[in-house]
């Protein structure tokens, strides 16, 4: 884990990770699981998340794990996901997200397979969760630099999609922490919070190994080290994102990110998001348009 991350002990509260069996995903396990917490592992794949679960175990002894099947490009599978979860929630990490996608690409419900399930599916999830979720509970969308580039328009998510995968990936997360925003606007007068950070310039071979997880070879190692002034591995990408969820100083409406140049790498601060995905404008018909593409009535 980085360094510079000082996190108090989370016994006694239980965290949902969405995306936990590999990449920033699988750190953000590993680190809470270190500290305390019990760890539930929203995965697609039952069989990577035990691969993860073991890999977390060896690292920290003790940990307190549970595996959620969950895929968040299938609305059935959300429903039937959060119908599963029997124990009180203290926060969610949003971070399960397709990276790349073929033009065209859809869910199991015919949505843009990116805008689908990097955004419309950790709605639902949020909303569906909303009885387990506890009285103080955060929910933290994992964002990403991409956003700053992106043009969300609300009314035209539903569309198809028919520019680069790179351009589509940003608008998913910018939609998504757009998302985020809106929620703890909505939220306020409660003790919930919602807030957004994200992992900067994290790559695998500047990752620590762990068995099971993507395999990087001693020379891409060893090269992939010049760049360390730059970049930094994935278990310090997860870093801003994990002091979100449960530090004491991140609140509501906050984004963390890592401070060093460029946010590429760094201990973890609060930085600027763009206008578009802090407009209340924006918040609420993206709200509107989720629902609608969601399926589902999210009650505050």
């Amino acid at each position: 884990m980085s360094p510079s991350l000082a996190l108090p002990d989370l016994a006694g509260r239980t965290i949902l990770v969405t995306g936990a069996n590999a990449g920033i995903g699988y750190w953000c396990a590993e680190i809470l699981a270190g500290h305390g917490a019990r760890v539930l592992l929203g995965c697609r794949s039952t069989e990577r998340a035990e691969v993860a679960a073991s890999s977390i175990r060896a690292h920290a002894p003790g940990a307190d794990l549970g595996i959620v099947p969950l895929d968040l490009g299938s609305l059935v599978s959300i429903t039937a996901a959060a119908a599963s979860i029997g124990e009180r929630i203290d926060a969610v990490i949003c971070n399960a997200g397709v990276k790349a996608a073929d033009r065209g690409a859809r869910t199991a419900d015919g949505l843009d397979l990116m805008v689908g399930t990097n955004f419309v599916g950790h709605f639902a999830l949020i909303a569906r969760l909303g009885d387990v979720l506890a009285d103080d509970a955060r929910v933290v969308a994992v964002g990403s630099l991409a956003h700053r580039f992106a043009e969300i328009d609300p009314a035209t998510l539903a569309q198809p999609w028919t520019g680069p995968s790179l351009r589509q990936y940003g608008r998913s997360k910018a939609a998504l922490m757009a998302f985020a925003f809106e929620l703890n606007r909505r939220w306020r007068g409660s003790a919930r919070s919602a807030l957004c950070a994200h992992p900067g310039y994290a790559v695998d071979p500047l990752t620590p190994h762990r068995d099971g997880l993507a395999e990087v070879s001693t020379v891409t190692r060893a090269l992939a080290a010049l760049s360390r002034p730059l970049v930094q591995g994935k278990d310090a990408g997860a870093a801003p994102i994990v002091h979100a969820a449960v530090a004491a100083d991140a609140t509501g409406g906050d984004y963390w990110g890592p401070g060093g140049l460029l946010e590429f790498r760094g201990a973890p601060r609060r930085v600027a998001a763009s206008a578009q995905v802090r407009s209340v404008d924006v918040g609420a018909e993206l709200w509107s348009v989720a629902e609608h593409m969601a399926g589902v009535r999210f009650r505050i």
